[in-house]
């Protein structure tokens, strides 16, 4: 079988289109950075970068929510923390006022203190997020919770339901907590019978005690305060357990991150060591194949004759 010299200069040219393809690849490589320039050189590697993306993109999802779910307990932690400040001075109060030794003048100022404290806790237990929704709502994050009536009680207007946001897959945690908690609730029985009051309830009747120096109700103040500020401690305790799984949450994200970071690299990424050797491989062999390919062009029966 005879092979032509087209034949030869065929074979040698595409010798040479190959070896100056991949040159131009491992120079794109070297360039970008990146091991393919456009998705068709390599579907496969390119399919399996998509879906690592698309994991890489849900994770970030859930550290946004992490992190608003994080400021919102931290600024629920902060509320919470100085409405349980205010109910145990509260029960200072009490328990000066029901000293006896303090006169009526002194006692109309515990008053207008309890007066302004009162103010404070109804301010506090309409508090709202970053986001401007109300903390102690529940899932009616829209509806201001707590809310005077015409009779001068304070009416709760949101709902003890759960609002959970997702931050794993299949993993959610509930982010609010209901307004009835907050104010909490004790029994008082008068008169053989028994009836539940919120702190608003008794810091109300505790004003109208202080208006009457009637130191038998001043007194019972005590104890329903305490047991109060030890109902908001509980939820303050909740709170830093929620934060603390929280943070649990986020290292075990940032560590996923990182592996599909890593993997991403992997499949995209160039080796820079890899590509430079193999750049300087095809260089010598494309050296090689023109040197070759001069000499076949240049071939004739007159050379052979010579």
């Amino acid at each position: 079988m005879k092979i032509s010299s087209n034949q030869y200069y065929e074979v040698l040219t595409k010798q040479l289109a190959k070896q100056q393809e991949s040159i131009g690849e491992l120079q794109t490589q070297l360039a970008t950075g990146k091991k393919t320039a456009v998705p068709s050189s390599d579907i496969e590697s390119s399919l399996e970068g998509l879906s690592i993306k698309s994991v890489l993109q849900r994770q970030s999802a859930y550290e946004t929510n992490l992190s608003y779910v994080k400021d919102r307990l931290t600024i629920e932690e902060s509320v919470v923390t100085s409405f349980q400040d205010y109910v145990y001075r509260l029960k200072d109060l009490a328990i000066t006022a029901s000293s006896g030794t303090f006169s009526d003048e002194d006692i109309g100022f515990m008053k207008a203190e309890a007066e302004g404290v009162l103010e404070e806790l109804i301010s506090l237990s309409n508090s709202r997020d970053s986001q401007n929704s109300y903390l102690f709502s529940g899932t009616a994050t829209n509806v201001q919770p707590f809310q005077k009536q015409a009779d001068g009680s304070i009416a709760y207007k949101g709902n003890s339901a759960e609002l959970n946001v997702q931050v794993d897959s299949g993993y959610e945690v509930q982010i609010n907590s209901s307004g009835i908690n907050l104010v909490g609730q004790v029994e008082r029985i008068t008169g053989g019978v028994s009836k539940n009051l919120d702190i608003f309830a008794v810091t109300k009747d505790f004003i109208a005690a202080l208006g009457t120096n009637t130191k038998t109700d001043i007194s019972r103040s005590i104890d329903e305060f305490d047991e109060l500020g030890n109902q908001v401690g509980g939820q303050i305790a909740n709170l830093g357990i929620r934060q603390n799984l929280l943070e649990e949450r986020l290292e075990i994200i940032e560590e996923k991150k990182t592996v599909y970071e890593q993997l991403l690299s992997n499949i995209e990424d160039t080796d820079y060591s890899e590509a430079i050797t193999s750049l300087s491989s095809d260089m010598l062999a494309l050296e090689a194949a023109q040197n070759t390919f001069a000499k076949v062009t240049q071939m004739s029966l007159f050379n052979f004759l010579r």
